[in-house]
């Protein structure tokens, strides 16, 4: 304690000069708030005032000073597209070389000479370019450059055989749970028809899949017909088809009978997408009218339709979730839970 040194009594044998250079030195920051406004900068004005303050006449003066003030000579004379000076060079060190070259090596780079006449192309060559390739001329370079493309290996092709699942679905099988005839090409009108007719007496199948297979409308009315004396489908997809919107809307009628237990029907993506108020009025209405439907693939154009019929599924689950806290199943009931591990 005997060592240290009062601040006071520095400051008080210091003469005024001294004390203004310690403030000038103090004010180097012209953005600190803790210090006062006044001594934020180095400059002390010792003129005498000559006057009032005069806005107009300060800006006329301040601007005949600059006018009349002569411009530095400049050592090496401004020439466009010539660089003054020394020239900075970057050095790299052998990480940020590699890592330099990992991020070239992953870009699309073009012909050199489609490099050239990229370089060399004006704004009219670049908007007729990208006009020719459906783009946005802003968004042109930038996708020439793109990162490459990831490849995904295709899915298998679809093995299935529609003659076998008609004879498994007529002698009412009971491994055949789910049908998938996704992407298979060749199957008639009249087959479509037959697979849709065994619906009526089989209760053993659960799930249906014909997408991509070109369903007509004469075959999705089959289907309909089949729905009513069907109770074990629990989902149903024939998205990718050219199914004609009233169909659609006389499938979603024909699922909302309390003969069958529709889950999940999935119709999207079919040759006509815009299928206008009055059928999506007769979709949402069968929707809200079906007590068990809970999940619909489907595109719907109008807002309103579209949150009258979420909110319908939604409380169909809500019902679901209801009755089976009331048979007694607790939430979480049949979930394998994976013991914590410890550091033991």
């Amino acid at each position: 304690m005997g060592d240290e040194v009062d601040l006071e009594d520095l400051l008080s044998v210091l003469s005024p000069e001294e004390v203004a250079a310690l403030v000038d030195e103090m004010a180097a920051d012209p953005d600190d708030k803790h210090m006062p406004a006044s001594v934020r900068t180095a400059y002390r004005c010792e003129k005498e005032p000559t006057g009032e303050l005069n806005r107009d006449s300060l800006i006329n003066c301040i601007n005949e000073i600059a006018l009349n003030t002569p411009d530095k000579e400049e050592k090496v004379k401004y020439e466009p597209g010539v660089k003054r000076g020394k020239t900075f060079t970057p050095v790299y060190n052998e990480s940020q070389m590699a890592e330099m070259d990992k991020a070239d090596a992953g870009q699309v780079k073009l012909d050199p000479d489609e490099e050239e006449a990229l370089a060399n192309a004006s704004v009219d060559d670049i908007m007729a370019l990208a006009d020719i390739l459906n783009t946005n001329p802003q968004d042109f370079v930038m996708e020439a450059y793109a990162d490459p493309l990831q490849y995904f290996e295709p899915d298998p092709p679809n093995e299935t055989n529609p003659k076998e699942v008609l004879e498994k679905l007529k002698s009412n099988d009971r491994d055949c749970k789910d049908v998938n005839l996704n992407n298979l090409g060749g199957i008639s009108e009249q087959e479509f028809c037959d697979i849709f007719n065994t619906l009526r007496n089989n209760d053993n199948i659960t799930k249906f899949s014909a997408c991509n297979v070109d369903l007509s409308d004469f075959a999705v009315q089959t289907l309909c017909a089949a729905l009513d004396q069907n109770s074990s489908l629990k989902s149903l997809s024939i998205e990718n088809n050219r199914v004609s919107p009233d169909a659609l809307a006389d499938l979603f009628e024909s699922a909302a009978s309390p003969n069958n237990g529709l889950l999940e029907i999935r119709v999207a993506s079919q040759q006509q997408e815009k299928m206008g108020q009055r059928v999506e009025e007769r979709i949402a209405a069968a929707i809200c009218k079906n007590p068990r439907l809970m999940k619909a693939g489907i595109t719907l154009e109008f807002k309103e339709i579209v949150a009258r019929v979420s909110k319908h599924m939604i409380n169909n689950m809500d019902k679901l979730r209801v009755t089976r806290l009331k048979d007694g199943v607790a939430p979480g009931a049949g979930v394998k839970w994976t013991a914590a591990r410890t550091l033991d």
